[in-house]
């Protein structure tokens, strides 16, 4: 258990983008605003107040709510979404088996996350985040670009390298 704290930091970094805005935006000629984080975002239109879950966004999709560069938009603000998701899970689990080979597989599939973030906000709002359907100012995308070069350049090693290799499976005491 001594050696998990050398994981433990990636891992609080990595946890943190889930608390941080990606995306505040404007709707239109100020049809409606809205703050996006990376699993839900608070919007308020003329229509009223709501809180939608990144999943919902691909029902809308589905359902045909959504068209056009917004669907488009949507569906890579969603895959940004499960990437990141995915990361975080991969930091997870090198940190319960306290071995590092993931963390750095896990820090470029946050910065391409990242990367999907900006191209969603580009598709929807323009190459200069400002067009006809508003403007975003992605407040959260250059922090998801440093976590991710932050946890990739981590100097983590993995203490497992000279333990000698077994034929036993592992056990895990639950």
């Amino acid at each position: 258990m001594d050696k998990q704290p050398r994981l433990s930091f990636p891992l609080i970094v990595q946890c943190s983008l889930f608390l941080l805005p990606v995306n505040i935006y404007i709707i239109g000629e100020w049809l409606g605003a809205g703050i996006q984080w990376i699993l839900f975002r608070y919007q308020q239109t003329y229509l009223g107040n709501n809180l939608i879950v990144f999943s919902k966004d691909i029902l809308y999709v589905q359902n045909g709510i959504l068209t056009g560069k917004s669907a488009i938009s949507a569906a890579i603000a969603f895959a940004a979404t499960c990437i990141i998701i995915m990361a975080t899970v991969l930091l997870f689990i090198a940190h319960m088996e306290n071995r590092a080979k993931r963390v750095k597989t896990s820090a470029l599939l946050t910065i391409f996350s990242g990367c999907l973030f900006l191209l969603s906000d580009i598709l929807q709002y323009g190459i200069f985040l400002n067009g006809p359907a508003g403007f975003v100012v992605p407040i959260g995308v250059p922090v998801i670009f440093l976590v991710g070069a932050l946890v990739y350049r981590t100097d983590i090693t993995d203490t497992h390298k000279n333990e000698p290799v077994s034929d036993k499976p592992k056990e895990y005491v639950i």
